[in-house]
């Protein structure tokens, strides 16, 4: 049993970083796909707002058409009002544009009826005339940019979804993965356990040796700080957070070294230039890793992995650390 549990290890240890390095690949694919997303959201926002302003001026346009008609309106009935009365005194012209009208409005649209008039009255009819085609011109232009809009809407809305969609879909793949990843290592670690148990009987030891061992404590700053940053694991991400209500990655960085007194802007690239750089072979838990060019930092808590607050959508959580983005550099707390 113990000779089939020890060579079975090593193939067991391969799968697991089989595992891990895909674990890894899906996590930077997952970062791409979330700025795609972000993006894709900014730009039907934007489309959104173009469409709001649209409805708001056409809105407005209606209101201003619907004065200049009364306005026309009334004109038009000051001057029908001022022709009668020439009818009335017997201005034979009046009488024969009055004759000649089928109606008030008939009369007051005839060209010879605008030409005759003059003073106030004709300047008033064409200034408002003029301002009502205009307004007209313009209400037609705004109905077609509104329905051009929301051609633009659509698409972007279309684009926001499926980047949304594809964000969601890689989320569930790498919960697969990880979990995958979690049930290996448990098999692996209970077959240990049971080659351990076995060798002990056939040693005639009497006991197991004991498993489960408390984790050693933390005694330098940085290993402080990875036991603080773990419990907030699970924290959801929220830009500009920095309180265990929500984090962004900067603001994780610089409250779990608040706890330890150390004050640290709230900014990656801040961060990084007001702190000693290490290589990244000389990593230890605690430093600071920063990503993207300086867009993104995480804390790394050793053999390979970072806990961080990733993006909008994740929550705190451990990654490897070529999950965390484009590796850029690392930064050590002094303590």
């Amino acid at each position: 049993m113990l000779a089939t549990a020890l060579t079975a290890a090593p193939a067991g240890a391969t799968s697991i970083a089989s595992k891990k390095a895909q674990a890894a690949a899906a996590e930077a694919q997952l970062n791409k796909l979330s700025r795609q997303a972000e993006h894709a959201v900014e730009v039907y926002d934007g489309v959104h707002q173009k469409y709001e302003n649209t409805l708001t001026a056409l809105r407005l346009n209606l209101q201003t058409l619907r004065y200049t008609k009364q306005n026309l309106k009334t004109a038009q009935q000051q001057l029908a009002a001022s022709l009668t009365q020439d009818y009335k005194s017997g201005d034979q012209d009046a009488i024969a544009y009055v004759l000649a009208a089928r109606s008030i409005g008939d009369l007051v649209d005839q060209v010879q009826v605008l030409q005759r008039t003059t003073g106030v009255n004709k300047t008033l009819l064409n200034q408002i005339t003029k301002d009502q085609a205009e307004i007209e011109q313009r209400q037609k232009l705004l109905t077609k940019q509104k329905a051009q809009i929301k051609v633009q809407q659509a698409a972007a809305a279309t684009q926001r979804d499926r980047a949304k969609s594809a964000v969601a879909n890689q989320m569930s793949y790498l919960d697969g993965l990880k979990a995958s990843i979690r049930k290996m290592i448990n098999e692996q670690q209970a077959a240990a356990a049971a080659a351990a148990a076995a060798s002990a009987t056939a040693a005639g030891s009497g006991s197991a040796p004991p498993t489960n061992l408390p984790n050693p404590p933390a005694s330098t700053l940085g290993g402080q700080a990875v036991a603080i940053a773990e419990r907030y694991l699970g924290v959801p991400y929220v830009w500009g957070g920095a309180s265990p209500s929500g984090f962004d990655c900067s603001g994780l960085t610089m409250y779990v070294y608040a706890q330890l007194g150390v004050s640290l802007p709230h900014n990656a690239a801040a961060q990084y230039g007001m702190l000693p750089h290490v290589s990244e072979s000389d990593l230890q838990p605690g430093d600071l890793v920063f990503f993207d060019g300086l867009n993104h930092v995480g804390i790394y808590i050793g053999g390979g992995s970072i806990i961080h607050a990733p993006h909008t959508g994740t929550v705190v959580q451990i990654s490897s650390l070529s999950g965390g983005g484009s590796y850029y550099g690392a930064a050590r707390v002094p303590g």
